[in-house]
Parts: structure tokens; C-alpha cells; sequence
């Protein structure tokens, strides 16, 4: 679970470098809003656990839902699978290992954004949280593979 933080937080940490590169005022506070329920993580208290999930759960939606409106359909793949993530173990959907195998894909777009776009993607500091928050919970699934039992 450490690594699980460790590497969302320097996906917070690159995120919030590309601040000053973010136009829209909402992704501004989608990024402040996900830095925020990051660090409500840190704190050992269930209720603030419980904020923090949720409050990733619904800037992760509304971003998607942003991007849909813009047409920017790769960002919108990015915050889509995210907010799957959020909301798959909050039903108890099974399959979870499925989901987070398929992390592969806004990965590899979020790789080819940054290849492609680097000069002109605004959203790239909620992207990099998002590709982050996807590449740790792909980690997951591979550490979850290697340990033998």
C-alpha cells in the first residue's frame, strides 16, 4: 500500500508542476481538488478516508465528463477508466483484475498524449494524476501476479 502512495504522489507532485500550464479555471480546481483528496489520505481518520474517495470519485467523473463536452475523447478515456476505478469496488462489481489489466490502455494514451500534445494539451497536469492513479493500480494486479503462494 505504500508504493500504491508513493507513486500517486509524485503523480500529484508532477501534476501540480504543470499547474501554472492548466487554462480552464474548472481543471484547475479538478487538479487542487485531487491534490486535496490526496493529502486527506495521508491522515489515519476514516471519515476524511471517506471524503477523499468519494471527492476522487466525482472530480474524476466530472472531469470526463469536461473532456466528453470538449471532444477531447483521449482525455476523456483517461478520466473514464478512472472513475471505473472508483466505482467498480464501491459496488463490489467482480472482475476488478480485468479492469485493472486494462489500465494498459489509458497508459499507452496518456503516453502517446504526451508524445503528441505535449505543447498543447491544458489538461496534461489532471492527466498525469489520472495515468498515475491507473499506473499504481496496474501495479497492483502485477504484484498481486508475482507473489506466489
Amino acid at each position: 500500500m505504500t508504493e500504491h502512495i508513493i507513486i500517486i504522489g509524485i503523480g500529484i507532485f508532477a501534476g501540480l508542476l504543470l499547474y501554472p500550464k492548466t487554462k480552464p479555471k474548472l481543471l484547475k480546481v479538478i487538479l487542487i481538488g485531487l491534490t486535496v483528496s490526496f493529502v486527506l489520505t495521508l491522515f489515519k481518520n476514516q471519515l476524511l478516508t471517506n471524503l477523499s474517495f468519494f471527492s476522487f470519485g466525482i472530480l474524476t467523473l466530472i472531469f470526463s465528463v469536461h473532456q466528453a463536452t470538449k471532444l477531447k475523447w483521449p482525455n476523456f478515456a483517461i478520466g473514464l477508466f478512472s472513475f471505473l476505478l472508483f466505482f467498480w469496488p464501491l459496488f463490489q462489481y467482480p472482475f476488478i483484475g480485468e479492469l485493472r489489466f486494462l489500465m494498459l490502455l489509458p497508459i499507452g494514451i496518456y503516453i502517446w498524449t504526451l508524445i503528441k500534445k505535449w505543447k498543447t494539451e491544458n489538461g496534461l497536469s489532471v492527466l498525469t494524476v489520472l495515468a498515475f492513479y491507473e499506473l499504481s493500480e496496474f501495479l497492483i494486479l502485477i504484484g498481486q501476479w508475482t507473489q506466489i503462494k
